[in-house]
């Protein structure tokens, strides 16, 4: 498939600098959260909030007080819960690392696969920090500065977790990879003990959805010269895009269960259907920006420590992709990656049983 070529103006800097009042713990104050919005939602009453935004309709700014609403929603696995375990006790150490707009409560989806393949006796510290909460909005998220405290996060985390000379197991996500790729050099002078699984790789770039001119006239804004836009997850569209599916429906060797979307990642319901927001050019800004960080530093391959990779090969965000594709970009920061491929999408390679063949391989 030929490369699409994004519109999408690139902000200067990278991310975009946004005022310290809207840092965390976040903008909404409902007066009852289970209902509906108090009087006093920032997109109607703070205008330096409402200022960031432009090209912002009657239209997009009812899709944004729903996706604020949704953010303080029951959780299943979308949390902010960080650490499992007790470091002292445990066998086995793991570090999470979420990938875009993730959270550190994610892993927990991966527990049964852990617990089969490392038993009970396990350690888990994922990466948090308060400006990457899941009661933030994404686009408050991703500033320099915020991304400058999390990556020396990563550096501080492991340090102390390999004190006493333990393998600390890394458990990467998605686009997380870029993250951990932004601090490796320093990582790498450190010489700590570590193993790496890579789950659910994704490219270092992405190219601009086709449905951006739909949707983005139906409720997309610009804020920092991105454009954002929510686009629609129901079944009808997984012919067009493996990634849109509301969920899935596992079997496996005579278990089955039905995973939502909405339980594993961010997702609101807007007129009875389910939705995310997504902004290529943001995510690419920030890909670009944790590229630019490695480079700067000697751009050191991956390859003093043991890496395990899980792919997906009807994986929306590679464009479906061939294997020989998605292995070369690997091997551009992976000296001859070993990858295990799946068939099926980008989220769904996570299902147990492919979490335990990564753990196990």
């Amino acid at each position: 498939m030929p490369e699409l070529k994004s519109n999408t103006p690139t902000a200067t800097p990278f991310l975009p600098q946004l005022p310290d009042q809207f840092h965390f713990p976040g903008l909404i104050k409902l007066s009852n959260p289970s209902s509906s919005f108090s009087p006093d939602h920032p997109l109607e009453t703070d205008p330096s909030y409402r200022a960031l935004f432009t090209q912002l309709s009657w239209k997009s700014t009812s899709f944004i007080m729903a996706y604020h609403k949704s953010l303080f929603f029951y959780k299943h696995f979308y949390d902010d819960f960080w650490e499992y375990g007790s470091i002292h006790r445990a066998t086995h150490l793991f570090y999470f690392i979420p990938g875009f707009n993730g959270t550190p409560g994610q892993i927990k989806f991966g527990l049964p696969a852990l617990l089969k393949a490392f038993g009970s006796e396990l350690y888990i510290r994922s990466l948090y920090t308060k400006a990457f909460s899941c009661q933030q909005p994404t686009w408050l998220k991703y500033t320099q500065k915020n991304l400058s405290q999390k990556h020396q996060q990563i550096i501080t985390d492991l340090k102390e977790m390999t004190a006493q000379g333990q393998t600390v197991r890394l458990v990467v996500s998605s686009s997380g990879f870029y993250d951990l790729l932004a601090v490796w050099p320093q990582l790498k002078s450190l010489q700590l003990p570590l193993v790496l699984y890579w789950v659910s790789c994704a490219p270092d770039r992405v190219s601009a959805s086709p449905w951006e001119k739909l949707f983005y006239k139906l409720n997309g804004f610009s804020l920092c010269g991105h454009k954002w836009f929510a686009y629609p997850n129901i079944h009808l569209l997984k012919a067009l895009n493996p990634e849109c599916t509301p969920g899935k429906k596992w079997f496996y060797e005579g278990q089955k269960n039905y995973f939502g979307k909405n339980d594993l990642e961010s997702r609101f319901y807007y007129k009875g259907i389910m939705w995310d927001y997504i902004s290529t050019g943001f995510f690419n800004s920030f890909l670009q920006y944790c590229l630019s960080q490695w480079k700067n530093q000697g751009a050191p391959l991956l390859d003093s420590i043991p890496v395990y990779s899980l792919a997906a090969t009807h994986d929306g965000f590679w464009d479906n992709s061939s294997p020989t594709h998605i292995y070369s970009t690997l091997n551009t920061y992976i000296p001859t990656p070993k990858i295990i491929f799946k068939p099926t999408s980008h989220l769904w390679v996570v299902t147990p049983e492919n979490l335990f063949d990564l753990f196990t391989s």
